[in-house]
């Protein structure tokens, strides 16, 4: 609900402030009072789009704020429009996107305007019109529907995908096969390359490799005067007195160690030296085969480890060539079960909803019948479409005829403004009993309409605001009648400038202001009378 509407600089209101009723709140004002920019001031703060025409004239930024609260909990939610373009929009002081913006009010506060009649005359719209009668009923289904669908979409996508890779993947399998049958003959092993180049590294460096090999183990063991003998003779020497010393122990026992060392050093490296046998045979065998590694190399732009990876790649998409008949048939068998639970869930959907469009077709045709549509008809056409979507398999369209007689014909065919104004409104009060809109604001809904037809618009707007909080601008005393509060609206040149004021009447102003609608004076006391009349009729 709405506690307070405050408006800056916006258009030709300089300053305007009024807190609205709990109920029915009427504004009227003469024609160019700024009744519509009142309207047009709030769906910019609710998150309709803005431009700088907005600012008024010689300011720097126009200013809206509403205060209220939402299902109990307080809320304030503004917008700043500076004269340079850019707009500022925030939620409880917290500064928030558009799109937030009108996420939180979309269930807050609704705004019907002339012009909105459009959304019922569309088609499209009719089916969520429907389901939102008795949504509770439907709502669990929708979003199971839903559910189901994506689950359906997805495996339909996986068969699909599969079918454009099957064939892709068969016009490339001649050089898939070619690819692989070329690196499965190279024989690659990882790092085979770098352990070849380690090889002709030796092979080119045999003579210097024996030369210090073997000049390195005749010095360390087999001269007389070796390395290893005069350790020996050392250890020897150590281990005759290491029985008078921890010291000399010590030092005996790490020469026994250091001479094993060296021996198995020599050892090793008379190994070493006795498997250097190379040929130019085997250097030319390990150039071939490097060049030819090289080769690959170049050609893939790989190393080793990824030609080989790749070449595994090349079997798994070959595999699967082979393959695809078998994963066709479960991705198709797949897709046929998903189908089938959704089919069966929209099945349920369209059950449920034909349910809610008989309930909602009796009580449009109640309604309609009061707000003066004397011998109408009305009637929600459910047709089953080809294929399946997220709502179902149901297209609804509105038909109506006006007229004893005349074949039903789609909303958008009736051409009197104020008929689409009361279909509209017939609708607003038996949806909006299922709404959890707090606020509705109706701008100027009495379009075409007068006289007894007016009276019964006023009602069924009184009738909506028992339930929650409704705002209509109005030019018609039948419907300013109802108000359980009145506001006028008015507007004054200042220094050539516009100014719009708007301020609540007591009882007494409610009676003019309704005898200026009927007779554009005040003081006539013919209006006033019809006013007061006017006013205990619709109490």
């Amino acid at each position: 609900m709405i506690d307070q509407i405050i408006i800056d600089n916006f258009a030709t209101i300089d300053h305007l402030s009024f807190d609205p009723g709990s109920k029915f709140n009427v504004i009227t004002g003469e024609t160019g009072a700024g009744k519509s920019v009142l309207v047009t001031a709030v769906s910019t703060v609710l998150g309709d789009r803005a431009d700088t025409s907005m600012v008024r004239t010689g300011a720097d930024k126009a200013f809206i704020q509403i205060a209220g609260s939402k299902n109990g909990e307080d809320v304030i939610v503004s917008r700043e429009i500076l004269a340079s373009g850019k707009s500022v929009s925030k939620l409880n002081g917290e500064m928030v996107t558009l799109a937030q913006l009108r996420a939180f009010c979309s269930d807050w506060v609704d705004i019907h305007g002339q012009y909105d009649n459009q959304q019922i005359l569309d088609p499209e719209n009719h089916i969520h019109v429907t389901d939102r009668f008795h949504a509770d009923s439907i709502a669990p289904e929708l979003e199971k529907l839903s559910e189901v669908y994506a689950e359906y979409k997805a495996a339909q996508k996986d068969y699909d995908e599969l079918l454009r890779a099957e064939a892709t993947a068969t016009q490339q399998q001649d050089y898939y096969n070619y690819e692989f049958n070329y690196i499965e003959s190279l024989g690659l092993t990882p790092g085979e390359d770098e352990e070849l180049k380690e090889k002709l590294s030796l092979i080119k460096n045999s003579a210097n490799i024996y030369s210090a090999l073997h000049s390195s183990y005749e010095m360390l063991y087999g001269m007389d005067d070796s390395v290893l003998n005069g350790l020996g003779r050392i250890a020897n020497e150590l281990s005759s007195v290491e029985s008078y010393s921890d010291s000399i122990s010590a030092l005996s026992s790490e020469t026994s160690d250091a001479y094993y060392t060296l021996q198995d050093i020599a050892e090793r490296l008379r190994d070493m030296e006795s498997s250097l046998s190379f040929s130019e045979a085997d250097m030319d065998a390990i150039s071939e085969r490097l060049s030819t590694i090289e080769d690959a190399k170049r050609k893939y732009n790989k190393n080793v480890d990824e030609i080989i990876a790749y070449r595994d790649e090349l079997s798994s998409k070959l595999e699967m060539i082979l393959n695809f008949d078998s994963e066709k048939a479960r991705l198709a068998d797949n897709a046929h079960k998903k189908y089938a639970v959704l089919e069966e869930q929209a099945k349920h959907v369209s059950e449920i909803r034909h349910i809610i469009a008989e309930k909602l077709q009796s009580a449009m045709e109640r309604e309609l019948n009061d707000l003066e549509f004397a011998n109408s008809e009305f009637k929600i056409d459910i047709q089953k479409l080809d294929e399946i979507g997220p709502l179902g398999f149901d297209k609804v369209e509105f038909l109506i005829s006006t007229n004893p007689g005349e074949p039903l014909m789609p909303l958008a065919k009736i051409a009197s403004g104020g008929e689409i104004s009361r279909i509209m409104l017939a609708f607003k009060h038996i949806i909006g009993e299922s709404d959890s809109v707090e606020t509705m604001i109706f701008d100027e809904i009495d379009t075409g309409i007068s006289g007894r037809t007016a009276l019964v618009v006023g009602k069924k707007l009184s009738e909506i605001a028992e339930h929650r909080q409704i705002l209509s601008v109005t030019h018609l005393p039948q419907i300013a009648a109802y108000g359980d509060d009145n506001f006028l609206i008015t507007k004054s040149i200042d220094e050539l400038k516009p100014y719009t004021e708007i301020n609540h009447l007591d009882a007494d102003g409610k009676v003019r202001m309704i005898a200026t609608l009927f007779s554009g004076s005040d003081s006539d006391a013919s209006a006033l009378d019809a006013a007061k009349k006017l006013i205990d009729n619709a109490k």
